[in-house]
């Protein structure tokens, strides 16, 4: 069984490049041009629409497939849909296979018990043919440690990776993220939490696949948590629409240059939003490659 991490670190190190692309496929930023030829509008039924994010997210994988190591789905972008959306999600993992594309299924989930445990074999279980099976999963700790354990046992168990919410990109996380107790913030204390389970999923390059969601907005807490899990993979979010420069991009990874993979959704999917005059495979890509030519200059 090859660790997900290992396949990660092997990815970034063949495409020369730690960026990968969110599938965020939302019908209101999509061109009205490309809903039009689709037959697309404010009345169509939940199933056609669903196609419709299925077939552009199609569109950006053929654009980006060997420029990126990963894509990450936002579940919540196909859960709009119903259960066509979730077809659609599903759809759209397999496709992304099919292109060598490791898949961060962006979820956020965080219960207890038997509830996480079942999340938990949702998405990272490799002894069952599920369709939202992933490579890696999100998911949210404040719940606590026993929200947290079932989650890094099924990685653990099946060579999966875990990204750990710790310091998001949204500017509200400040009010909780950065309580302080007993002099420490309490994204410290969350990243206490995961030490354990990274230490026990080291893969040969000397990385873990338990790791932490680190937004590019908080260069002086990157830097914190840089130091605290020197071995977790960071997903940075918070590159592009969200503004994150690039002290904060450069505090997540380490002196090797590895560390983290740096997800770019809007700016990717939709370039007519940013300047670009049209939204296709040809904009699509270029927008990829100007993501990748971005972080080359930053990490060099």
């Amino acid at each position: 069984m090859k660790l997900f991490i290992d396949r990660l670190i092997e990815q970034i190190q063949q495409k020369k490049t730690p960026c990968i692309v969110g599938l965020d496929p939302a019908i209101d930023r999509m061109p009205d041009s490309w809903l039009q030829a689709r037959e697309i509008d404010k009345q169509s039924n939940l199933a056609d629409c669903a196609e419709a994010i299925y077939q552009y997210n199609l569109m950006v994988l053929d654009a980006v497939a060997d420029l990126v190591p990963a894509v990450k789905p936002q579940s919540a972008y196909y859960e709009l849909f119903g259960s066509a959306g979730i077809i659609a999600l599903e759809k759209t993992i397999s496709a992304a296979r099919d292109r060598n594309l490791l898949v961060i299924l962006d979820v956020k989930r965080g219960d207890i018990a038997s509830t996480a445990t079942a999340y938990a074999r949702s998405y990272l279980s490799g002894d069952q043919s599920s369709p939202l099976e992933a490579d890696a999963i999100t998911i949210v700790p404040y719940l606590g440690k026993d929200c947290l354990d079932p989650f890094f046992t099924e990685a653990i168990q099946w060579g999966k990776g875990v990204f750990v919410c710790v310091k998001t990109s949204n500017p509200g996380a400040a009010i909780i993220q950065e309580q302080k107790i007993d002099g420490r913030y309490l994204y410290e204390i969350v990243a206490d939490l995961i030490q354990p389970a990274c230490k026990k999923s080291i893969g040969k390059y000397g990385y873990s696949g338990i790791g932490a969601v680190v937004g590019a907005t908080y260069p002086e807490a990157a830097r914190r948590l840089r130091q605290q899990l020197p071995n977790s993979i960071f997903l940075v979010p918070g590159v592009g629409a969200q503004g994150g420069g690039s002290e904060g991009i450069k505090a997540c990874f380490n002196p090797d240059g590895l560390g983290a993979v740096v997800s770019s959704s809007r700016a990717i999917m939709y370039p007519h939003l940013y300047g670009s005059e049209d939204s296709n495979k040809n904009t699509i890509r270029q927008a990829a490659l100007d993501l990748i030519a971005l972080g080359k200059k930053i990490l060099n």
